[in-house]
């Protein structure tokens, strides 16, 4: 049995994640067991989650306002007289 490195099994984890295999399926095809693969996925999860950064997307919008303002007369009539 090939002993790996935690890079490898980052490696291995960003791998099963971008070919969207379900986890079974990707230790069928490279001849893993799922279960030990859970349990270092679940590792290197919570590792990078503990780092205290992540990853910023700039986000640019712009945004056009455009109204057309009418004129509106209106009155206003109480017992002291209208307005």
């Amino acid at each position: 049995m090939q002993r790996r490195t935690l890079d490898d099994w980052k490696s291995l984890v960003d791998k099963q994640i971008a070919s969207g295999l379900s986890v079974p399926k990707f230790c069928q095809q490279h001849q893993l067991n799922p279960k030990y693969f859970y349990g270092r996925k679940a590792t290197i999860v919570k590792n990078e989650s503990q780092t205290g950064f992540m990853q910023a997307h700039v986000v640019t919008q712009h945004t056009m306002m455009v109204s057309e303002h009418q004129k509106a007369n209106f009155s206003l009539t109480t017992s002291a007289g209208e307005l």
